[in-house]
This record gives C-alpha cells, sequence and structure tokens, in this order.
C-alpha cells in the first residue's frame, strides 16, 4: 500500500490522461506499425489448404520504444491480441504505458491471426476457418517474440506478459506453454476456469449470477433488490401482453418500438424479442461497470455512464407487483437505454431488425450470451453463439471458436438469476447441442478441449502469473479468485469491472483504493520477474 500512495503522490506518468475517454492518453498514433510473415499452419509441413503458392500471411503489430532503455537491455512489454482489432487495445492498455518509464520498456502489442488486418485468407476461400485455433496463435505470437529478440536487439530482456480477456486466457496458457518465451503474464478478468468437465466443477449459471449482483443491492445497485426482482417479473409479463391486440399495444408505447409488435405465428414473435432485445444489454453493461463514463464496451462510438448498471437500475427503483404493466416495461425500455439509447438520437427501436443485425456480426468472447428470439430454441442451451451460415467470411468470429475449443457453457433463467426461463425447459442444466455449430461453421466442438489441452485447472507447476478479477466483473466466476502457488497469483478488485486494472488511470480511481492497490500489486510481481530475469542472465554469462 504505501508504494501504492508513494506511486500516487508522484503523479501518474500522463496527468492529463482520463481513462474511460482515453482523452490525453497515449495511442496508436504513438507507435510504429510493422508486419511479420507467419506460417498459416505452425504444426503441418503440408501447404494450407494445398495451396503451394500461399502459405504465409502478414501479423500485424505495433511498438513503442519512446522509453526503452536499450543501451541497459529494458524489458519488453507484450500484449497478446484479443479476438478483436489490436488498436483497440493499444489505446485502452494503460497498464503497459503508465509503467514503461520506469521500467525503461518496449511496448509491443501483437494481433491475433483473423483479426484486425492480420487475415490468412481473403473472402470465399473454401476451409479458410480451419487454422484459427488457440495452438496457432499462441505460435504466431512465439515467432513474433522469437523474431522481437533475433532482430530488434532484445536478445538479453525480460518479456513481460498482458492480456485482458481473451488475451489473459491466451496469455496465461501461453505462459504454461512457452515459458522459455515470457517471463510473467498479467492476465486480467481471465477466465481460464470457464469450461465443462472441470474438477471441481464450472457453475455454468455464474456469468449470469454475475450480471444479476450488479443489478442488486449486494453489488451497488440503487433501490436495494429492486432492479433484479422487477426485471425477472417483466419477463413473463412481456409474453402475456404480446397476447392481446391491447397489450401489444401497450408493449409498443412503452418500449417505444417502430411499429406495433405482430400477433405472435408460426413465423414471428416480436413480444419474445422484445424480451430477448431487454435481456441483451445487462452482461455487457455488467462488464463495463467502471466508475467512470467508457468508451471501451462501445468500441469508441459511444460512451456508458459512470456505473451504468446502477444508472440503468435506477430506472427500476420501485415496486413491480404495484405497478402497471406499462409503467413496468416504461422502466425496462429506460434501464437498457442506458446502453441502446446512449447518445439519446434514438427516436424509437425497430427490435427485430436489431436483433437480426447484432447476430449477423462476428461475435466475441465479450459479447453476453445470446440466444435464440424463438423460447424454444435448443441454441439457447448450447451456448447462443449462433448466426447464419458464415464459412465464407474468413474472419476471426468467436462463435467459431466457441463452436470449436472455447466452448464456455452457460445457463440462464435459474432462481439465482434475473433472466428468463421458458415454462417446459430445465434452465438449471446445460446440454451441449451441436447443431447450431454444425449448421453454422460445419463443425463440432471438443468441450473437453481447455482441460485436456489447456491444462484445466492443474496449472499449479507454471510460475509467474497474475490472475486479475473484479467482482464487478460477471466473468469474474470463471477466473482464479485464489493463489495456486507463491508466484501464481490472484487478485480481487470488488470495484472492478472488465480488466479494470489494465485500462488507463482515471481521476474517479481515487475514490476506489482497490484499483490502484491492484495495479500497484502487479507492478510489484512485474518488477520481480524482472529482477529475476536479470539474474539468471547474469548468472548465464558468469558460468
Amino acid at each position: 500500500m504505501l508504494s501504492f500512495l508513494l506511486y500516487i503522490s508522484a503523479g501518474a506518468p500522463f496527468p492529463g490522461c482520463k481513462g474511460g475517454t482515453l482523452e490525453g492518453c497515449p495511442s496508436t498514433v504513438n507507435c510504429s506499425v510493422h508486419y511479420l510473415q507467419q506460417s498459416i499452419d505452425h504444426f503441418n509441413w503440408a501447404a494450407p489448404l494445398g495451396n503451394a503458392t500461399h502459405t504465409t500471411f502478414s501479423q500485424r503489430f505495433f511498438v513503442n520504444t519512446q522509453w526503452w532503455d536499450k543501451d541497459n537491455n529494458g524489458p519488453v512489454f507484450f500484449y497478446f491480441g484479443n479476438e478483436d482489432n489490436v488498436e483497440l487495445y493499444v489505446n485502452h492498455t494503460g497498464l503497459m504505458w503508465e509503467s514503461a518509464a520506469e521500467f525503461g520498456a518496449m511496448l509491443v502489442f501483437g494481433e491475433h491471426r483473423y483479426y484486425g488486418t492480420s487475415m490468412p485468407f481473403t473472402p470465399n476461400t473454401l476451409g479458410c476457418m480451419n487454422f484459427l485455433t488457440m495452438e496457432q496463435a499462441m505460435a504466431d505470437m512465439a515467432y513474433l517474440i522469437d523474431h522481437l529478440r533475433e532482430e530488434w536487439g532484445t536478445a538479453e530482456s525480460a518479456f513481460v506478459g498482458f492480456g485482458g480477456s481473451y488475451g489473459g486466457m491466451l496469455g496465461s496458457w501461453f505462459r504454461v506453454h512457452y515459458p522459455n518465451a515470457i517471463d510473467g503474464v498479467i492476465a486480467a478478468s481471465a477466465p481460464i476456469w470457464s469450461f465443462a468437465g472441470l474438477h471441481p466443477a464450472y457453475d455454468y449459471n455464474a456469468f449470469n449470477q454475475g450480471v444479476t449482483f450488479d443489478a442488486s443491492a449486494a453489488g451497488g445497485a440503487p433501490g436495494g433488490d429492486a432492479c433484479k426482482t422487477n426485471l425477472k417479473a417483466a419477463w413473463p409479463r412481456i409474453l402475456a401482453a404480446g397476447e392481446s391486440e391491447s397489450g401489444r399495444q401497450t408493449l409498443h408505447e412503452a418500449f417505444r418500438t417502430c411499429s406495433v409488435p405482430r400477433p405472435k405465428s408460426s413465423e414471428v414473435d416480436d413480444a419474445y424479442a422484445i424480451l430477448q432485445w431487454a435481456q441483451g444489454p445487462w452482461g455487457n453493461m455488467a462488464m463495463g461497470n467502471y466508475p467512470y463514463a467508457s468508451t471501451y464496451l462501445m468500441h469508441g462510438l459511444s460512451l456508458l455512464p459512470p456505473w451504468p448498471v446502477r444508472v440503468a437500475c435506477n430506472h427500476l427503483a420501485f415496486d413491480a407487483a404495484t405497478a402497471s404493466d406499462k409503467q413496468l416495461f416504461e422502466g425496462v425500455r429506460a434501464a437498457v437505454a442506458v446502453q441502446y439509447n446512449n447518445t439519446g438520437d434514438v427516436q424509437c427501436f425497430n427490435i427485430t431488425h436489431q436483433l437480426a443485425v447484432d447476430a449477423a456480426r462476428p461475435r466475441k468472447m465479450t459479447s453476453p450470451p445470446q440466444h435464440s428470439a424463438r423460447p424454444h430454441s435448443r441454441a439457447a442451451q448450447a451456448g447462443g453463439h449462433f448466426r447464419s451460415p458464415s464459412t465464407d467470411r474468413c474472419v476471426g468470429d468467436w462463435g467459431y471458436q466457441w463452436c470449436t475449443e472455447m466452448t464456455q457453457p452457460f445457463t440462464q433463467g435459474t432462481e439465482k438469476d434475473m433472466f428468463y426461463c421458458p415454462p417446459d425447459v430445465n434452465c438449471s442444466e446445460w446440454t451441449l447441442d451441436t447443431g447450431g455449430c454444425e449448421y453454422t461453421w460445419g463443425i463440432a466442438p471438443r468441450p473437453e478441449w481447455a482441460r485436456v489441452a489447456l491444462g484445466g485447472k492443474r496449472i499449479a507447476s507454471s510460475s509467474n502469473i497474475v490472475f486479475s478479477n473484479g467482482l464487478q466483473d460477471p466473468w469474474h466466476g470463471g477466473g482464479v479468485l485464489t493463489n495456486l502457488t507463491d508466484s501464481v497469483l490472484a487478485v480481487i478488485i470488488p470495484n472492478g469491472a472488465h480488466h479494470i486494472d489494465l485500462m488507463f488511470s482515471d481521476p474517479a480511481d481515487a475514490a476506489y483504493p482497490d484499483i490502484g492497490w491492484a495495479r500497484e500489486f502487479e507492478r510489484t510481481q512485474m518488477r520481480r520477474w524482472v529482477d529475476e530475469h536479470r539474474k539468471k542472465r547474469k548468472a548465464a554469462l558468469c558460468a
């Protein structure tokens, strides 16, 4: 704690930087952009897809050397890219930027294959998705680190890894599989234990319980538990309203839909679509439940307000039991408009169109489970990461990764969460239905892969990993929450949402010392790793 207070008193490295909006913060404009030719298939000698003229692709990476102490073999801070354009993480990973001057570090941000501009294939290449695997991505990073050692003068430098969310999962597994390449990893909000078949077992309802926590008194929501209670009460009342003409008119007025919902038929169920739409943003708002306004979960397109779940729950701080349907529905609409209409520009909501557009977008791990718009679809029990056939796109998609190796199970609608459960479904059980994956991608998942090939819960033989988790982040239920050894450590951030510790410091952080403490704890481990590396290199030279 003393070192954290000294760090604050000395002043943050970028005093004008606001972590939520990135105003005054360094970004991609402070970096140079580079490319490395990577093998499309690191593990076979035959030409990928039988095409001997196309065996490599260009992996993009960003570099900043402004603070690098090359003469004294300053360390390399290396970011493991996520399932997205790596520029998002260059611009938001403030822990790296804010620590660079102290450590004399080079900053490197490696882009994940199939995302951003690091595309192995052009669209409409038959079989193009075959090489989007965790193993291929880790091999890319290993070659990139080797390239930096051989070509950038970092052969004697310590390498410290960083990753948030899927990037944190990738980074921690990389430390397990390639301990020679990386000296330690900060793995923030990395739910590596959110898979089936683990021992002890993962609670498949953990994510949605985490969302519900944020909407409760325990999570800081105004009005006690009214928010989560009212949402749970709203779902069947929305469906009941869809059964009558007057009810559909109430739905139209209360939810400000662009047209009156249609009667239910074998082809449409507009009331259920409204229900799904109203459930949709809560997971995203929970992940982005930061104490400051932030663009991160909105991909820079708009701002979520400070504590967005609490702002949303303000609209539901009443007793649903005594409220009319219209009052309850208006409260739900105002709550979800915190995300859906955070610009204030939306005059009406075209809900069925929005659901269709959302379903067609490539998925991210941070995309909350997206369930079918029909209540009896088995896709809801298979995780919900399905959409129309997409294999011709040849673009990274978490739906594909979910359907291969990253099969994270979810349940919703249990007694412990605030979401809807159809009356004829056992929502406490999860059964893998491969139909959606076979339809969308032509593949079947391997739900045991994280346990068999990536270490499962047996990673205590590794070292130098910090797993951090914020209790406001619904992914924490699948994270490492206790120390495994004296160097595989867990950090809990009670007021933290999705990898807030990796973000730039923000003036609002000052009210929550657990956030600053977590960052300084991580710097302490980084110092130890760099020092250990230097001692080992010195001993090797003297041998």
